[in-house]
């Protein structure tokens, strides 16, 4: 592993071409650099050492996934220049790694080794807030887990904090805006923050959309009330219909029965933003009681994202 990393970051300035005489070859005019150079303290984890090793390169893909956020969403213009401007600091790089901005834990698992998390923060300000989402996934993921019973499947979660409006994830990873810009920015309005990072979380099992979000209330409830009883969760808002048909089949077919119809789905793996196939519809028919086939198949009709 490489401790030492040295990286010559451009300082983009103003420079008009000056002719000299008649000269018809301008004399080339030199590139300013800032040569940043960061010592990685020793004794990092594997999880922490494969963040800071593509730090620099995500940081350049978030500013421009920041910079195009801006045409369409003019109501959070404030908050996204916010994090155009932290991202152009060119101190930024260094200031993570000499700050040592990263939190870690260990999710627990009944379903092969513990799986390690660790996420990445943007900003000293936020370093309470990213050890709270590592507690976060600590707690959410055995639960997904053991809703599929399957093996975590990849090696370690990783959390990018704080650097961008919005959220992303899958594939073990999840890029999430921090908890201060997000209640700052909804004003309240929107669903609370954690079930965001259970719902990136969760991307990693389940790309379906509609059978997503499910999952995203399904874990969150169970954390907060310790029950599969739809009747005792507190937090059901949605926006999407599907979700919508998904609960009313929980409620008919039970926890167990519904466990068991994700089960038999997640090999097919339902793609994002697309109807349940003929064939996802069947499997997940498969596990449901003949009286309720035609209930439950009606519903799976509306889940269409």
């Amino acid at each position: 592993m490489r401790f030492r990393v040295e990286r010559a970051a451009a300082l983009i300035l103003a420079a008009g071409l000056v002719a000299c005489g008649n000269s018809t070859t301008p004399t080339p005019t030199p590139t300013p650099t800032l040569v940043v150079t960061v010592t990685f303290p020793s004794g990092l984890s594997a999880t922490v050492s494969q963040m800071l090793n593509g730090l620099q390169s995500y940081m350049t893909s978030v500013l421009a996934e920041n910079q195009s956020l801006l045409p369409n969403n003019p109501q959070s213009r404030t908050y996204i220049e916010a994090k155009i401007a932290a991202l152009q600091q060119t101190s930024l790089y260094a200031d993570i790694v000499d700050g040592r901005r990263w939190s870690e834990g260990q999710a627990s698992s009944s379903i092969g080794p513990s799986v390690p998390v660790a996420t990445v923060f943007m900003l000293e300000s936020m370093r309470i807030e990213a050890g709270d989402a590592v507690r976060i996934i600590e707690t959410a993921l055995p639960l997904v887990q053991d809703f599929f019973n399957v093996r975590f499947p990849n090696t370690n979660v990783r959390i990018w904090y704080g650097f961008k409006v919005g959220n992303s994830g899958g594939g073990g990873v999840i890029y999430t805006e921090d908890r201060s810009t997000y209640l700052t920015r909804t004003n309240g309005t929107a669903k609370p923050y954690d079930p965001i990072l259970i719902h990136e979380l969760s991307h990693t099992y389940m790309s379906n959309e509609c059978l997503n979000q499910f999952l995203e209330f399904y874990v969150f409830n169970l954390i907060t009330t310790g029950s599969v009883d739809f009747s005792r969760w507190t937090y059901t808002q949605n926006s999407l219909p599907g979700v919508d048909a998904l609960f009313d089949i929980y409620k008919l077919v039970g926890p167990d029965v519904m466990r068991d119809a994700y089960r038999a789905v997640y090999s097919l793996r339902p793609p994002y933003g697309s109807p349940l196939s003929q064939a996802v519809i069947q499997a997940f028919l498969s596990v449901v009681p003949q009286q309720h086939q035609a209930s439950v198949s009606a519903k799976l009709a509306l889940v269409n994202f």
